[in-house]
């Protein structure tokens, strides 16, 4: 009966429609020992396209090697078949589908035990959330990744996982953890011969990179030229191209006024339009269009043109938004029609995210599954050392009964203060739609019938008494704003985010870092308001006095703590709480609130840094 199952879906397998039809093999074509001929021939002949990058074809032949392992329940064969759809979907750039697979992979890898391929795998699953701009997620998956690896021969996946570490890092502006992660790779190839000199190459180009970005300009130029000189750096190469690209950009970081970044940049420039390298002319084009941005408006934005349509045609999404913050100011400095440029960047970011939420789905499902294993392996000693330690159950009964007892009066108090601060809450929303309704549509009704009969202000100044009172409406409108319900289902996060952009414009630049799914949903009711008004009193105080034109804000987790870390380059304050506006003394109270502690460190002249800490 098994054996006419197999051979009823072999037979309608064979009956699918494809561009390169190969037959699957029937029993007499299957060999004894469990080697099938009919998987080797078709392994060759992925191989064979591979090899002529017919990707298209490659993952034809690549499926129909994947329905043979799940037919005769061949693991390996499975686990290699899905590693290559990954392989060649990234290659196409169907990143989505490639991390499936590449995921499928780890899986099969992981339950056997096989930890060189499941390193192996999170590394190519990392380096497509690092492609898609998913930084914070490729770092997690990477840092797993290391987790499998130890055996001497899987030193050079370490040293890419690292060195996709230090990239991830380096994105971030988070420089000297890039730099740490880049030590340890070059620590790597000190130690071992099994990294290529290609490989070595790209880590030492991105450690140059790193050091150009801290301000190291003399230690970082100095890299690249000896990167140029090394004998595999082949002339008017890809490879060529890049590091006269980076040597010429560095030159001009360190001094506007140097005459030869122009020129080392064009050269590379020159060498990538010959060999028609569509990525490379995205970075050539995009770095000249910042050298000329000071001295040639015009140039810049031709060339910052260029690269919007490389990135396009090469769907790059990351690129088009990156490229899409250089056109907009520079067609908005020339007076230019923004509307193209708006709409693409809409588009693009909600495809990316779209994409990024995909991913990470994919990842989550696979990470619950591991997760429930574990915890089932768990469950399993915990029943058994139950039964060993089954004298100690009234000790354990006893410890319980006083646990309990505490934990009783814990919520008591936590009772309280929640009926505390909601009463708080809901005074404010009565006292903000109190002052809206009223307030807010008297001055309305006021102000239009100024309009209807002006000779109500006689003289010139009606228009300036006009104008003030507008001013007063809109004020109470936005009183009544600031003190709208706040959502704290699992929409939470996006209104958080919300909120920080919302303090954002062409002087303000805010920045802030990407959350998994589900961050929020551990944090109570009452301390997601308390901490969405904390960022709010910041952001408030920031556009009030501080002046910056730069704000930073994360929020992460540790030992059961919410951690926010908030920075600005504005103007600072003398550290005396006695000197303290409404504001900070407002965000104080609040922390006390959620029994958190916090640190406020501003610095006069050079901007604040707040450290603030709360349990969940």
């Amino acid at each position: 009966m098994k054996h006419f199952v197999a051979l009823s879906l072999l037979f309608f397998l064979q009956t699918l429609p494809s561009s390169c039809t190969t037959p699957l093999p029937t029993s007499a074509e299957k060999s004894s020992n469990s080697s099938f001929p009919f998987a080797d021939s078709i392994d060759i002949k992925i191989k064979e396209l591979a090899k002529r990058e017919h990707y298209d074809s490659a993952i034809v032949y690549a499926k129909k090697l994947l329905r043979f392992a799940i037919i005769e329940n061949d693991t390996m064969i499975l686990a290699k078949s899905n590693f290559r759809l990954g392989y060649y979907n990234m290659k196409l750039q169907n990143y989505e589908d490639s991390y499936d697979y590449y995921n499928q992979a780890y899986k099969i890898y992981s339950s056997k035990q096989d930890s060189t391929m499941t390193g192996s795998m999170l590394r190519s699953m990392a380096n497509i959330q690092k492609t898609l701009g998913d930084l914070t997620g490729s770092q997690t998956t990477a840092i797993y990744g290391l987790s499998f690896l130890k055996k001497p021969s899987d030193i050079h996946k370490i040293a890419g996982l690292s060195h996709t570490i230090s990239v991830t890092s380096k994105e971030q502006n988070e420089y000297a953890e890039a730099l740490k992660w880049s030590d340890r790779v070059m620590k790597l190839i000190e130690e071992s011969k099994e990294i290529s000199a290609k490989d070595i190459r790209i880590y030492k180009n991105t450690r140059a990179n790193i050091l150009v970005r801290q301000g190291k300009y003399d230690q970082g130029i100095v890299l690249f030229q000896d990167l140029l000189s090394e004998p595999g750096v082949i002339p008017n190469s890809g490879e060529h191209a890049r590091l006269l690209n980076n040597l010429g950009y560095a030159l001009w970081l360190k001094n506007p006024n140097n005459d030869k970044s122009e020129s080392l940049m064009t050269r590379a420039l020159v060498t990538r339009n010959q060999i028609k390298s569509i990525s490379g002319l995205i970075s050539s084009h995009t770095h000249l269009s910042k050298y000329y941005s000071a001295i040639d408006t015009k140039k810049a934005l031709d060339n910052a043109l260029l690269a919007l349509k490389n990135a396009k045609q090469l769907d790059n999404k990351v690129a088009i938004l990156e490229v899409l913050d250089i056109v907009i100011p520079l067609k908005k400095t020339r007076g230019a029609d923004l509307s193209e440029e708006a709409i693409l960047y809409s588009k693009t970011q909600n495809k990316l995210t779209q994409t990024q939420r995909a991913i990470r789905s994919i990842y989550a499902v696979t990470k619950y599954d591991n997760d429930k294993l574990t915890n089932d392996n768990l469950l399993l000693k915990a029943q058994k050392a139950k039964k060993d330690l089954h004298n100690a159950f009234y000790l354990a009964g006893l410890l319980l009964s006083i646990v309990t007892i505490g934990f009783i009066v814990y919520l008591k108090n936590q009772q309280r203060k929640r009926t505390r601060m909601e009463t708080e809450y809901t005074t404010e929303i009565r006292v903000a739609k109190k002052i809206h309704d009223e307030l807010g549509n008297d001055i309305f009704y006021l102000m239009t019938q100024i309009k209807n009969d002006p000779k109500l202000l006689a003289d010139e100044t009606r228009f300036i008494v006009l104008e003030g009172l507008d001013k007063v409406y809109q004020k109470a409108r936005d009183i009544s704003k600031e003190h709208t319900p706040i959502k704290t289902d699992e929409s939470y996060g996006e209104e958080l985010i919300e909120l920080l952009n919302s303090y954002g414009n062409d002087s303000i630049k805010i920045i802030t870092t990407q959350l998994e799914p589900g961050f929020w949903d551990t944090l109570s009711k009452e301390k997601k308001i308390q901490l969405f008004w904390i960022v709010r009193e910041l952001m408030t105080n920031m556009r009030k006095y501080s002046k910056a034109t730069f704000v930073g804000i994360t929020f992460g987790k540790a030992k059961k703590c919410i951690e926010l870390n908030y920075n600005d380059n504005g103007i600072g304050f003398e550290n005396d709480p006695a000197a303290w506006g409404n504001g900070l003394k407002y965000v104080e109270n609040r922390i006390q609130n959620l029994n958190g502690s916090f640190n406020f460190d501003p610095v006069p002249e050079k901007g604040l840094t707040v450290k603030i800490k709360f349990p969940i």
